[in-house]
């Protein structure tokens, strides 16, 4: 009987070593089996992991067994989760196809911008860009956000000269009941498939979205923007 029960603390002490043991990640997916991650490491504090699910950055603490959500801060005011968000997005940025893109502008800066036409913040850059045609070149990429937009892309990919056309429709020209240009054209098919490829490897999910010399910035962070630009 003195065995038996020897035995069985002994299997029981066994077994929650083994437990304390199990690295972080294993028990995580143990735990939390329907989220799929493509990276998973230690974040700057300690006792705490950073998930990344291709899409955004969220946070595991195993003591405890939880998912955090929501944005570390740093105590300088940094934010640590669009950081880190921006630095993996950023790998799927490299090597766009730039010749399906419209180019804008003729300065040595390259700026790879992500937009929808009738997105407010996405014509507040506009008109920070137009400013700046001489010291930066603007690669656009659209994402479009409703049928009307999709529409309107398809006037600036089907018209002869797209950099004007662009320009027309980011100003507001053809706000309201104009007429569009929406050709039926091999070209223009395999442009507009082009960006949306290029939307889906930079995984974009809102507008307007920035990448200028090797860094992301998501939204029109005008601040962000002027200080990248004058590096």
């Amino acid at each position: 009987m003195k065995k038996a029960v020897l035995l069985a603390l002994t299997l029981l002490l066994a077994a929650c070593t083994s437990l304390q043991k199990t690295p972080p990640e294993e028990k995580f997916k143990k735990s939390f089996p329907d989220h799929k991650f493509e990276s998973f490491d230690e974040s700057s504090v300690k006792g705490i992991y950073e998930v990344y699910d291709g899409r955004q950055v969220y946070y595991y603490l195993p003591d405890g067994d939880v998912i955090l959500l929501g944005n570390m801060i740093s105590k300088d005011n940094r934010n640590l989760t669009r950081e880190s968000e921006g630095k993996k997005m950023a790998a799927g940025l490299k090597n766009l196809p730039l010749d399906k893109a419209i180019k804008i502008g003729s300065g040595k800066t390259q700026v790879v911008e992500f937009i929808d036409p009738n997105c407010y913040y996405c014509r507040m850059s506009f008109n920070f860009f137009q400013q700046r045609k001489t010291d930066v070149t603007m690669y656009v990429f659209f994402y479009p956000l409703s049928e009307n937009s999709a529409k309107k892309i398809r006037h600036i990919i089907c018209s002869k000269d797209r950099a004007s056309a662009y320009e027309d429709v980011m100003s507001g020209k053809l706000d309201g009941d104009a007429e569009f240009n929406l050709c039926e054209d091999k070209e223009a098919d395999e442009i507009e498939q082009a960006h949306q490829q290029a939307s889906a490897r930079a995984r974009v999910r809102a507008t307007p979205l920035f990448y200028i010399k090797e860094q992301v910035v998501p939204g029109f962070d005008q601040r962000t923007l002027e200080q990248l630009l004058a590096k």
